[in-house]
C-alpha cells in the first residue's frame, strides 16, 4: 500500500509521511522539517535512516513505479495475447489511480522537473512496465495482431489512461464535477476504455 497507516516502524512511517508531503508540495518545494513534523519524529531519526532528502524522494519514488509495475501481473510474459497485456494495464491502471489520483500529476511534474532522479529510481526497479508495453505493442504491430505505429499506439494507450488523472483539477472544473462525480466518471472510463482498446488498433 502507498500509505499504510497501519504500520508502526519509524522508517515506514517517514516514507508514509514522506509521500504526503513530495505530492503535495513537489521535490523542490518539500523540506525534511515538513516531513520530520507529519511523521512526528525529529530530524535526527529521519537523517539517520535516510541520509538526505535526495534518498528519502528515491525510496518514495521506487515505491511509486512498484506500484505503477504492479498493474500488470505475468509481466514480461511476450507470449499473451497483446489485447489481453493492454487490457490488462488499461484496468489496473485506472482501478488504482482511482485511489490515489494525486500520483499521475505528481509523477509527470517530476518527470519534468528532475528527470535524472526519476530515470535513476524508475532504472532501479526490476519491472520497466513501459519497455514491456512497448515491447508488447512491437511485436503485436510485425504480427499483424495491431495495426499502425507502435510508438503511437503506445502513447495513446498511456495517454488515455494518464491524462484524466493528471489533469484532474482541469477536468473537474472545466466539467464542473464534484468528487463524486469525478470518481464515478473514472469508474465509467475503465469500462469505456477496455471496450474502446478491443477495436481501436486493429488491422
Amino acid at each position: 500500500m502507498l500509505y499504510d497507516e497501519s504500520a508502526s516502524d519509524t522508517k515506514t512511517l517517514i516514507k508514509i509521511a514522506a509521500k504526503k508531503i513530495f505530492v503535495k508540495r513537489g521535490f523542490a518545494g518539500t523540506r525534511l522539517k515538513e516531513i520530520a513534523d507529519e511523521a512526528k519524529i525529529g530530524r535526527t531519526a529521519l537523517h539517520y535512516y535516510f541520509h538526505s532528502k535526495e534518498n528519502l524522494f528515491a525510496e518514495v519514488l521506487k515505491d511509486f513505479f512498484s506500484a505503477i509495475g504492479s498493474r500488470v501481473t505475468n509481466y514480461g510474459d511476450l507470449d499473451r495475447p497483446v489485447m489481453d497485456i493492454m487490457k490488462q494495464f488499461v484496468g489496473g491502471y485506472i482501478e488504482s489511480a482511482i485511489q490515489t489520483p494525486e500520483i499521475d500529476l505528481f509523477m509527470l511534474n517530476e518527470f519534468n522537473e528532475n528527470p535524472e532522479l526519476m530515470l535513476m529510481a524508475r532504472d532501479s526497479e526490476d519491472k520497466d512496465l513501459p519497455s514491456y508495453l512497448m515491447s508488447a505493442i512491437q511485436k503485436a504491430c510485425v504480427n499483424g495482431e495491431l495495426k499502425g505505429n507502435p510508438e503511437q499506439i503506445f502513447i495513446s494507450l498511456m495517454s488515455m489512461c494518464m491524462f484524466p488523472f493528471a489533469g484532474m483539477a482541469a477536468i473537474k472544473t472545466f466539467m464542473k464535477l464534484s468528487d463524486e462525480a469525478y470518481i464515478n466518471l473514472m469508474n465509467e472510463r475503465k469500462e469505456y476504455l477496455l471496450k474502446f482498446v478491443e477495436t481501436a488498433f486493429l488491422p
